[in-house]
């Protein structure tokens, strides 16, 4: 009898083993500043041809419907959090310092979605813009990768020169040199090979900064796309203006052609889901403060750094060929959280009620995609915050206004201010350039949503970790040390042209000190002048349009030093 059951339960593992799958990997994809209406799947008025990224939505699920978070920092900070940016701490861009006033960062006791991955034996690796920190505890390595290499700010030139490059590797300098679009995809390609000869299941993190600027707009500028690309776009009718954007999209889309063959060359395609999204919105030229750039939201309308559906609505799009059916376009209202919460369930990882001392706000969209979109997806409450720009998002309706940007983080001090201001009442489902306001026509939609907004900031948890209050948290890097920096290369002395009238005033109003670090923060090519698009790339460009007309010189250097310091007016930053 003990014969019989032993042989029995040695049969039931067997079949167990057989019928368990594999964990899937995972190849996760953003691109940058990219615009809902430049996904021609999305909106076929654009002249952009992305056909890798539209067979991938073809073959899988489009959401037409995704919301995001109208800036970079941020909306990644979402992306890997499965919260809202008043819940995980990045309310902003990251700067400050951990623990002090004026910090905005991933708070330390928010576990990341790298980190969960980690924990459940994935190989993780990220490839690179990282935006998330650039302390001593937020580094990607801290948080959960095993391998990381790119760079660490918001934005990077497309050309990389080995004497200027700011890509990293680990944390160590990183000589590579050539095309950002090209070097991500090729590490991409090598992480992936790699961890596929070892059958061990892998997260592959691939952020593009493809479309975000420099992107050539001026005759007098070199194009930031390989010239063959930008040819083509020209060659078929695409305007100057426009061109090098375009080319930019479709070179990314070329080489996010080669990493699904390689997913084919190595047979493991159908364990792999694939994710696409953008950040944010797009930059468009004729408004909005996130830099002016010929981005296209199809209908919507606002753009980057702004909560109209322009800045929030994006591309997104998910591929996974042995789970989930072909040809879904789903309308169904998603969030940034989402993903979160469906990369979890795809790799068995339970999604936890809380992360940090706040809810998790996110759900997996594997049972609406298997579906094929027929198991619905719930009417859920969405909250947007930037610089003063609030909405909350639910069913079909949705509140807006502009409250002005002196109250966040301090969410108590916005909620007073809430309470006193008439917001703006949209019905998306008719209008969704959220043009026709409806809150005197409905009274009970409107107090209802505002109800729920004021709700979210008098009972969010805005507490961060420090050192007194979560020791061990910060422990482990209170002696850590930043990424090592490049050593400057010794050049040789030669005579310099004295420098043009034009040329010396803008070097004469930096002034000394933490001016001249504010200077030389913005003068990105290092010739002594502040163009407008330095500005635009600059922290002050998140701003109201036309704002930075009216200020001068000294003024927007003060501005970028308070950026430097993270807020501090005894920073060495401020002093003139």
């Amino acid at each position: 009898m003990k014969k019989i059951i032993i042989v029995a339960a040695l049969l039931f593992s067997s079949a167990t083993a057989a019928l368990a799958k594999p964990a899937p990997n995972i190849l996760f994809i953003i691109s940058d500043d990219h615009g809902w209406g430049d996904l021609p799947s999305n909106w076929d008025k654009t002249e952009v041809q992305m056909p890798r990224l539209d067979a991938l939505a073809n073959g899988g699920t489009r959401f037409t419907d995704y919301h995001s978070v109208p800036l970079c920092a941020p909306s990644r900070a979402c992306l890997f959090t499965g919260q809202f940016t008043s819940e995980n701490g990045m309310w902003r861009g990251p700067g400050g310092v951990p623990g002090e006033p004026g910090y905005k960062g991933i708070k330390r006791d928010v576990k990341m979605l790298s980190e969960y991955l980690s924990d459940a034996g994935y190989a993780t690796g990220g490839f690179g813009k990282w935006h998330m920190g650039a302390q001593p505890g937020e580094f990607p390595n801290d948080r959960g990768f095993d391998e990381y290499r790119g760079f660490l700010g918001g934005s990077s030139p497309y050309w990389i020169k080995k004497q200027k490059s700011k890509m990293l590797h680990n944390g160590k300098p990183d000589d590579a040199e050539g095309h950002t679009t090209e070097l991500f995809t090729e590490w991409s390609a090598d992480f992936i090979r790699e961890n596929a000869a070892k059958k061990k299941p892998f997260f592959c993190y691939l952020s593009y900064n493809a479309v975000h600027g420099p992107i050539r707009t001026d005759k007098a500028k070199p194009p930031s796309a390989p010239k063959e690309w930008v040819d083509k776009a020209i060659d078929r009718g695409v305007s100057f203006l426009r061109s090098d954007y375009v080319a930019v999209l479709e070179h990314m889309d070329h080489n996010i052609g080669k990493l699904v063959d390689l997913l084919d060359e190595l047979k493991i395609r159908d364990n792999t889901l694939i994710v696409f999204v953008s950040d944010n919105g797009g930059c468009k030229m004729d408004e909005g403060p996130g830099g002016r750039f010929p981005g296209n939201n199809g209908a919507f309308r606002g753009s980057k750094a702004t909560t109209y559906q322009g800045g929030l609505s994006v591309p997104f799009l998910m591929n996974w060929q042995s789970q989930v059916p072909e040809g879904t376009v789903s309308d169904g209202k998603v969030m940034h959280a989402d993903v979160f919460a469906t990369l979890l369930d795809a790799a068995g990882i339970p999604l936890p009620k809380m992360n940090g001392k706040n809810p998790m706000r996110g759900m997996s969209l594997i049972p609406h995609m298997k579906s094929s979109g027929k198991e619905v997806i719930p009417e859920r409450t969405m909250i947007f915050e930037l610089w003063g720009n609030v909405g909350v998002r639910k069913g079909k309706y949705k509140l807006w206004g502009d409250v002005g940007r002196d109250f966040s983080p301090d969410w108590p001090t916005l909620v007073a201010k809430l309470k006193e201001s008439d917001l703006g009442l949209f019905d998306l489902s008719k209008d969704v350039g959220e043009q026709n306001d409806l809150r005197t026509q409905l009274p009970e939609v409107y107090d209802s949503l505002k109800k729920e907004l004021i709700d979210h900031f008098t009972n969010v948890n805005a507490e961060y970790p420090s050192a007194k209050t979560h020791p061990e948290l910060f422990e482990a890097y209170k002696n850590a040390p930043a990424p090592a920096a490049k050593k400057p290369r010794k050049k040789k002395p030669r005579k310099k042209a004295a420098p043009k009238a034009a040329d010396a005033k803008p070097a004469a109003a930096a002034g000394k000190g933490g001016r001249n670090k504010a200077f030389a923060a913005m003068d990105k090519n290092g010739d002594s002048k502040v163009t407008q698009e330095e500005i635009e790339a600059s922290p002050i460009s998140m701003m109201p349009p036309g704002l930075i007309n009216t200020m001068s010189k000294d003024d927007i250097y003060d501005l970028l030093a308070y950026f430097i310091s993270g807020g501090d007016p005894k920073h060495s930053a401020f002093k003139k």
